[in-house]
């Protein structure tokens, strides 16, 4: 499937913001999409969770499809270790 990641954040909240600003920055793709499109998972980090955003374009014309870009959030739960 074409996935694209677009954040990964230490909050659910902070994913969601991340995925309502790409969503904005990419209307025509974003209207295209389904809900099961949006794939927002709680990943296990070494000691608490984190969140990472990633989107399923196959509902999205082929030609209309973001390449993937920067994050928008780049969380890393390992830093520091």
């Amino acid at each position: 499937m074409p996935l694209i990641e677009i954040a990964r954040t230490k909050t659910k909240h902070e994913a969601e913001d991340a995925l309502e600003q790409w969503k904005t920055e990419h209307p025509a793709v974003a209207g295209c999409l389904h809900p099961a499109d949006v794939l927002v998972d709680g990943m296990r980090g070494s000691s608490s969770q984190w969140y990472r955003v990633r989107i399923n374009l196959q509902h999205v014309p082929e030609a209309e499809r973001p390449e993937q870009g920067p994050l928008l959030a780049d969380y890393d739960p390992w830093a520091g270790r």
